[in-house]
């Protein structure tokens, strides 16, 4: 089987990560922050050290500061309905996941806040300046897109939020684990991002990192192993959002997953990503037909002729390959594509893929190809 879905979530796992979580199972699963045991203090110990494995590798020195999800789309709610409370006027590029289009329909709804969009063809700075309005509070943006890999350079981001007192919200779901990201240099009010993507943890773990040391509104409530005399929540983080028991294993994993990106080297992890992306859009663009869009961060998406993504992704699977078709949970992009009918289809790498996997995906297609068109 060749997996090319890593957009959607990294399989297989490294060796490690599989070995560090069974051994979390088997040796020392305990409740982490409700018991005084071995076992719980072990639990707590090894959840704080992801938390200081995440704050190195994006380049921050307050693990604390580190609240741990199940997933970005959690995150990425935490983060919108905890510091956007009152009406005001918002940014998003134009690609934007629905875990950020959702949340702010929700939000316009509840406390009348706007959005717009800002085009991320060109300059980027000066698509800003021409969608700020007197009233805009915050900027949320992903970094790269989860569907074209287009991505946009969190400097920009940052120094214009900076520039004009604006709250920035980051989305790193397709870029965090082979983009060097350093939150000291670049820094933002909330960065959320998946564990069981790039980073190579299973799913169930995921994260959102504050700027600031304590909560705001509550997102969650319930027991926090701390301050339990209390009706609130804990005011500090992480506990002030960490309602109810943590997902050991998942966080554990993603430890592990750190542990190998560090070990290899985001260098290089970059390289062989880049490798294998410009090595599938090299064979893909010699098959008549196909219609291929931009590509990134080890991510292109295309269609071939009329024929449906979902039929593409079907005839694939039952040669062996995973991949994606549809709209991606990402409709923005697609309007702005043109796709929203025929959706596309979606193939994503990671560094465990290899080129020959390449090579059999491009015979497939072109052999689908021949036979549809």
């Amino acid at each position: 089987m060749i997996y090319f879905d890593n957009a959607a979530t990294t399989f297989p796992k490294p060796r490690c990560v599989l070995d560090k979580t069974e051994f979390c199972l088997k040796k020392y699963y305990g409740n982490a922050g409700r018991s005084s045991h071995s076992l719980s203090l072990r639990s707590s110990e090894e959840i704080y050290y992801t938390r200081e494995m995440l704050a190195n590798h994006i380049g921050i020195d307050t693990p604390e500061q580190i609240v741990f999800t199940y997933n970005a789309t959690y995150a990425l709610n935490l983060a919108i309905k905890s510091l956007i409370t009152q009406k005001c006027h918002i940014l998003i590029s134009d690609f934007e996941h629905n875990s950020v289009i959702r949340p702010l329909e929700k939000l316009k709804e509840l406390i009348g806040i706007e959005y717009d969009c800002f085009k991320t063809d060109g300059d980027i700075k000066k698509a800003l300046n021409a969608a700020l309005r007197p009233d805009t509070r915050v900027i949320i943006s992903s970094i790269a897109s989860n569907v074209t890999g287009e991505n946009i350079p969190i400097k920009i981001l940052s120094d214009f939020a900076s520039e004009n007192s604006l709250m920035l919200i980051i989305d790193a779901s397709q870029a965090l684990g082979h983009t060097e990201i350093n939150l000291t240099e670049t820094p933002c009010d909330a960065f959320c991002a998946p564990g069981h993507k790039g980073l190579f943890g299973i799913q169930g773990s995921g994260f959102v990192y504050f700027k600031e040391k304590t909560r705001r509104e509550s997102f969650i409530e319930g027991g926090s192993g701390s301050d339990s005399a209390s009706k609130y929540m804990p005011v500090l983080l992480p506990e002030g959002y960490e309602a109810g028991t943590l997902s050991t294993p998942a966080i554990v994993s993603l430890g592990a997953g750190l542990e190998y990106i560090e070990k290899t080297g985001l260098e290089r992890i970059n390289e062989k990503m880049n490798f294998l992306t410009n090595c599938a859009y090299e064979r893909l663009s010699n098959i008549n037909g196909i219609r291929i869009y931009k590509r990134g961060c080890g991510i292109i998406s295309f269609n071939l002729g009329d024929i449906p993504s979902s039929t593409v992704a079907a005839l694939l699977d039952k040669r062996g390959i995973c991949v994606r078709g549809g709209l991606h949970c990402a409709p923005m992009i697609h309007k702005k594509l043109g796709t929203m009918r025929q959706g596309a289809v979606r193939i994503s790498f990671s560094y465990l893929n290899r080129k020959k996997e390449v090579d059999r995906f491009y015979s497939a297609i072109k052999s689908i190809s021949h036979s549809l068109t």
